[in-house]
């Protein structure tokens, strides 16, 4: 038991390397919203309706 405890020498740089490709693999739930195709068509129909709802009263 007199023996210290030494890591590898590349112990933190392959620990660090999983933690970025974790961190890079996780995506927020604003950047889903954003990427999501049907959330984008329902913010395009929305914004088209809309258009149209405003314009109606003009002619």
């Amino acid at each position: 038991m007199n023996e210290e405890y030494r890591p590898s020498t590349d112990f933190v740089s392959r620990v660090m390397k999983n933690v970025y490709e974790y961190e890079k693999s996780k995506i927020s739930f604003i950047e889903w919203l954003v990427i999501h195709p049907s959330i984008r068509y329902l913010v395009l129909g929305i914004g088209a309706l809309m258009g149209i709802f405003k314009t109606v009263p003009a002619f």
